[in-house]
């Protein structure tokens, strides 16, 4: 089996033991919010107010599959004091293109429609973590 039939078995699995799109997850009796899967209107009235984190995704991208974890991991710490999000690039292009999106997995940070910190490609949850905690302290 080679590298990419693994990883659409990986992916296969992963969806059909995941929760529905904007679930939260019960954990041995605990409530664990996932990121919200968002529309393109939804994300231009979302980023407006507060502190927004936008994962721009595809399905068929490997790498946005690796961050896939971490976003959830930011859902979980910062769920309650920020908005964590995903947005499917193939269903909304517009978004990405006015944006000036140019390759996925791109992480964009908003602090009350303005952009905050920009991520390309993968990185660790700590750099997400981060700007997620500098965003929340700006004023």
């Amino acid at each position: 089996m080679g590298f990419f039939d693994t990883l659409k078995k990986l992916i296969i699995e992963e969806e059909e033991t995941s929760a529905p799109e904007g679930a939260v997850v019960e954990e041995e009796g605990l409530e664990i919010p996932e990121p919200r899967h968002i529309s393109e209107e939804e994300f231009h009235t979302i980023i407006q107010e507060g502190v927004t984190v936008v994962d721009f995704w595809a399905e068929w991208c490997a790498p946005c599959h690796v961050i896939a974890p971490s976003i959830e991991d930011l859902a979980e710490e910062y769920g309650d004091r920020a908005n964590i999000t995903k947005l499917n690039v193939d269903n909304y292009p517009q978004v990405a293109a006015e944006l000036g999106i140019m390759g996925i997995p791109t992480v964009i940070v908003f602090k009350d429609g303005q952009e905050f910190r920009r991520f390309v490609g993968v990185q660790p949850y700590e750099r997400f973590a981060q700007a997620v905690e500098e965003a929340l302290a700006a004023e």
